[in-house]
């Protein structure tokens, strides 16, 4: 395939949705959740979708991501363009082998998001040892180098704790560090700061700010 405009490495977006609409079936109705969304985000660019409370954000966020569940969960028309590349044709393995290496999520529900029988060191070790092939000890230093780097103090003790042992700021800086694991080119926040007092939000934004200033991933 050719990549929109057929633009070189150089120019072409990072990331680019053309016109994703994305349907839900119920038994009595079809939902049509997204309608014809579009926009491109060139390299080292930060884009802002806003919306209220329903109207599609986190659903458009997962149609990019290829994460949408259930079987009544559809993208009905559109693509999505990564580095020149169309996502939404790609059969399911080669769709997740990009995840995480290309393309990452920071979700909005960390405590769902993670799991609460394995402690966060393990959790974030594991997108070293499924992705990078690492070893365990060389992935669990790893994680807790990156649990260091998004502020969560001493790092080498909390990562043997669980999740629910954390605050939601923090288990959001978590999140962070998994998302940014193995420094992918684009990085989705879908609301990663909801429910958290304003003093965590900021630092949480800060924290985004800096990480994509240090490593010059688009988000």
């Amino acid at each position: 395939m050719i990549a929109p405009g057929g633009a070189d490495a150089a120019d072409r977006p990072a990331l680019e949705v053309r016109d994703l609409h994305v349907e839900f079936r119920t038994r009595q109705h079809l939902v049509h959740a997204v309608n014809g969304l579009s926009y491109r985000v060139r390299r080292g660019e930060t884009l802002a979708i806003v919306g209220e409370s329903g109207s599609g954000k986190s659903v458009a966020a997962h149609a990019v991501m290829g994460t949408l569940t259930g079987s009544a969960a559809a993208i009905k028309h559109g693509e999505v363009w990564l580095d020149g590349q169309e996502l939404t044709r790609l059969p399911e393995g080669e769709r997740r082998r990009l995840r995480g290496r290309k393309l990452a999520i920071i979700v909005q529900d960390s405590l769902a998001a993670l799991n609460p029988l394995f402690t966060v060191q393990n959790q974030i070790g594991e997108m070293f040892r499924a992705h990078a092939r690492m070893p365990k000890r060389s992935a669990e230093l790893a994680a807790i180098d990156l649990m260091d780097r998004v502020g969560i103090p001493d790092a080498r003790r909390r990562g043997r704790a669980y999740p629910h042992e954390f605050s939601g700021g923090m288990r959001q800086r978590i999140m962070i560090a998994m998302a940014l694991a193995l420094e992918p080119d684009v990085l989705i926040a879908d609301e990663p700061t909801t429910a958290l007092d304003v003093t965590v939000q900021a630092q949480l934004l800060e924290l985004l700010g800096s990480m994509q200033r240090e490593t010059g991933l688009d988000r």
